[in-house]
């Protein structure tokens, strides 16, 4: 089939409907894997600049006495990230570059480009405060809480 030629029928007829009528003719998973078919036709569309948005994947754990940031990169270069830090906002950008295959691909699911994610600690730090280590595809990085005594406010 010609998703091409698809694509501009379902653009076309999507002009002549009020709201959204493939939605209640296509259940979401059939939609969603026509709209994977045609992104594998054109790598570079706006779905590979919307999956960077939230690339790379985090998880953040908070033990009693540190904070630990897992950051998913897989198939980046430790000297293609840049990290920083300020107050509670780490800043994640990089690049993912496309491995040398000379080959057409029959699938794509990773995407690939320049990325920049922000993403919200859960306690403020300084640069010099955290240890930063890259392995097997992880950035980990480990900082130590900072405990304040809670102070009373008084009201007047």
């Amino acid at each position: 089939m010609d998703f091409d030629k698809l694509k501009q029928w379902l653009d076309i007829s999507q002009q002549y409907q009020q709201g959204d009528f493939w939605e209640a003719v296509f259940e979401q998973s059939f939609r969603e894997k026509m709209q994977e078919g045609f992104s594998q036709t054109a790598p570079n569309t706006d779905r590979s600049k919307a999956s960077l948005k939230n690339f790379p994947k985090a998880d953040i754990y908070v033990t009693d006495n540190a904070v630990v940031v897992l950051l998913e990169v897989p198939g980046v270069l430790r000297e293609d990230l840049f990290l920083s830090v300020s107050g509670n906002k780490l800043v994640v950008r990089g690049i993912s570059k496309l491995p040398d295959i000379h080959a057409i691909s029959s699938k794509t699911e990773r995407v690939y480009g320049e990325f920049e994610r922000i993403i919200e600690l859960p306690e403020p730090t300084d640069s010099n405060h955290i240890q930063a280590k890259f392995e097997n595809g992880l950035v980990i990085l480990t900082y130590i809480r900072k405990y304040s005594e809670e102070e009373r406010i008084f009201i007047k």
